[in-house]
């Protein structure tokens, strides 16, 4: 499984648009628990849980298929192109 952490949430969502448009579907791949809706209705948190909900804007899955790795240096690039906005 291959991730990528980008800057923030504008920028993944950025990210997942432009490579959907080329036909690599990537996800947003972790929702907090605390923020799930089970974990709201049920869970406890303890303190502030700002880091955890950063990251969780900020992480993006790529797709799970066998010949990703020939399209790796295209999804870095669109990545970095992402970072940079």
């Amino acid at each position: 499984m291959y991730y990528l952490l980008l800057p923030g949430l504008d920028q993944r969502t950025a990210f997942i648009e432009r490579l959907k448009t080329r036909g690599i579907h990537t996800v947003f791949h972790y929702v907090p628990l605390h923020s799930s809706p089970l974990g709201e209705a049920m869970g406890r948190a303890a303190g502030d849980m700002k880091h955890t909900d950063n990251i969780g804007e900020r992480l993006v899955r790529l797709p799970l298929w066998m010949e990703l790795e020939e399209h790796l240096p295209e999804v870095i690039a669109e990545a970095v192109a992402a970072a940079d906005r």
